[in-house]
C-alpha cells in the first residue's frame, strides 16, 4: 500500500482536470471494453445487458444494505444464496425505475425483462417487481467469467490513475 494519504474529492477533480485527456481516454477504454464484454456475455443484446446491469446493481444494493461490506468470496456466496430469497416490498424494482435509470422505454424494458425471464436471469410479478433470480449456472457465469474480467479492467484503470497521481 502507498503511504500517501487518500485524496479528497476536490483533489481528484483537480487531478482529472489537470490530466484530463490521459485519464478520460483510459476511463473510456475501460467503459468500452467492459461494455463489449458485457454485450457479448448477453449474446449481443445491448439492451438486455443494460437492463440486467441495473437489475444486478439493484440486487447488489439490497445485499449490501443487509450484509454491509464483504470480501469478494463472501459477497459471491451471499449473491448466489440470495437468488431464492424474497425481495422486501420497500426495495421493489419496477419497470418505471429501470426505464428511468436506462433511458429506455417502458415497453422495451417489458420486452427485455421477458427475455431475461425466458433466459433464466430474473423473475417478475407486479407485487415483487423485477427480481434478480438467476439459475445457478447463470449466476456462476457472471461471477466466474464476467466479474473477474471487470475486476482486472478496474485494477488497470485505477493503477493508471495512481501512476498519474504519483508522478505529480
Amino acid at each position: 500500500m502507498s503511504s500517501q494519504k487518500p485524496y479528497k474529492p476536490e483533489e481528484y477533480k483537480s487531478l482529472i482536470e489537470n490530466n484530463f485527456s490521459e485519464i478520460w481516454f483510459q476511463f473510456l477504454y475501460f467503459e468500452v471494453m467492459r461494455s463489449r464484454d458485457c454485450v457479448r456475455f448477453m449474446k449481443n443484446n445491448p439492451n438486455g445487458y443494460l437492463i440486467l446491469q441495473v437489475i444486478s446493481w439493484h440486487h447488489g444494493l439490497v445485499l449490501f444494505s443487509e450484509h454491509k461490506n464483504q470480501d469478494r468470496e463472501n459477497f459471491i456466496k451471499s449473491w448466489e444464496a440470495s437468488a431464492n430469497s424474497k425481495t422486501k416490498p420497500n426495495k421493489r424494482l419496477t419497470y418505471s425505475l429501470v426505464s428511468e435509470l436506462t433511458g429506455l422505454s417502458i415497453e422495451t424494458i417489458r420486452r427485455q425483462v421477458k427475455k431475461l425471464i425466458d433466459n433464466g436471469w430474473v423473475s417478475y410479478t407486479k407485487k415483487e417487481g423485477i427480481i434478480y433470480r438467476p439459475n445457478i449456472d447463470k449466476a456462476k457465469q457472471m461471477t466466474e467469467y464476467l466479474n473477474p474480467k471487470e475486476i482486472d479492467r478496474l485494477v488497470n484503470l485505477l493503477s493508471n490513475i495512481d501512476k498519474i497521481r504519483f508522478r505529480q
